[in-house]
């Protein structure tokens, strides 16, 4: 069942996080405050590039590896945030590390599924909360923090 549930898991898994995990500019009209930290956008920046990686899965033997990598450097990457950026999208950083405990979880409990959909059908679960936690705090830094770019806006 493994190889065949990576090429089904990992399909659905690249589709969702390749079109939700987009962290575009944001609609805010008024001018973010200054960073508390120079170091925050470097943070946000390293998240988005780890949240990218989660997104170019490809469906192959070591799939369900390489995701499982993927999340501890996305987890890693989100337990530096909350350090640097202090209460700053705390609300945000927390729910999407609440999504990714989920997700590591289920994956980790993969074998326990009855099916190959089924195990298909919880990863996507968790990866659809993942990819919004993350599109919500990446929405967020956004203002501050604009995607393509390291350093503060002002």
């Amino acid at each position: 069942m493994r190889a065949g549930l990576a090429g089904v898991v990992l399909v659905t898994a690249a589709a969702l996080l390749g079109t939700g995990c987009s962290s575009g500019g944001s609609s805010a009209t008024s001018s973010p405050s200054p960073s508390p930290s120079s170091a925050v956008c470097p943070d946000v920046a390293a998240l988005r590039s780890a949240l990218a990686q989660v997104g170019h899965l490809t469906a192959s033997g070591d799939a369900l590896d390489k995701l499982k990598t993927d999340l501890t450097r996305v987890r890693a990457d989100v337990a530096h945030l909350r350090t640097v950026a202090g209460a700053q999208w705390k609300t945000e950083i927390d729910e999407l590390n609440s999504a990714l405990v989920k997700l590591e979880t289920t994956l980790k409990n993969i074998g326990s599924q009855p099916s190959a959909t089924a195990a298909a059908t919880a990863v996507s679960t968790q990866l659809a909360a993942v990819t919004t936690k993350a599109s919500d705090l990446l929405r967020k830094a956004s203002v501050r923090c604009p995607a393509g770019s390291a350093s503060p806006s002002s």
